[in-house]
């Protein structure tokens, strides 16, 4: 589906997958759950594309659970907050979220380890700028895209009947998450583009 000029969203994915062009480029944002790296590829197939960069907003399972899969067949660069990058590596756990729900979940879905990410401060794409928005996890990071006025923000907060707000039950740090969602505000007018939920302009 697309939601403005060349981003789109793979739908069915349980988060939003995002995929634009940018100098080029083919850039995903994130990569669903691990059952979704079907739609992602047929996605992929049904328009003779392939992915050169994957942006991962957060560790959570639901954004890196396809990311094994999707590195195997298409070898793109994968690029992540340096605080996020030994949890999707498999080299650390991930932190607990305040739900005890939400730790019983996260402890029973496990995505496969995935190697060789890159920090972000080696992605160098004019026209793409980091922001970082901690508080969901320690390293959730935000990606705007100038040409298209418009930010990705992962799961900094949710698209809830045309509101923005914050999923306290999935976030580790609410004060900071306060702040990253304030950051996000102080964009606008800019169009958000959330992890859940649907695009919404602010």
């Amino acid at each position: 589906m697309i939601v403005k000029g060349n981003i789109e969203i793979i739908e069915g994915t349980m988060c939003n997958v995002y995929v634009f062009k940018l100098n080029d480029k083919i850039i995903q944002v994130d990569a669903g759950m691990k059952g979704s790296a079907k739609k992602i590829i047929d996605y992929y197939q049904k328009r003779n594309l392939r992915p050169d960069v994957v942006l991962i907003t957060h560790y959570h399972i639901d954004h890196i659970g396809s990311l094994g899969i999707i590195k195997e067949k298409y070898n793109p660069e994968i690029y992540a907050n340096k605080l996020e990058i030994p949890v999707i590596e498999g080299k650390s756990s991930m932190g607990r979220p305040k739900s005890l729900g939400a730790r019983i979940m996260f402890s029973f879905m496990k995505p496969d380890k995935v190697s060789g990410i890159k920090p972000l401060e080696d992605l160098k794409i004019e026209g793409l700028k980091i922001l970082e928005t901690p508080g969901h996890t320690p390293g959730s990071t935000s990606f705007i895209v100038e040409k298209e006025n418009s930010v990705f923000i992962g799961d900094a907060a949710s698209s809830v009947n045309g509101t923005l707000q914050i999923n306290e039950k999935y976030t580790m740090d609410m004060e900071k998450a306060k702040e990253s969602l304030n950051k996000i505000r102080s964009l606008s007018p800019i169009l958000v583009l959330p992890g859940h939920g649907e695009p919404l302009q602010i």
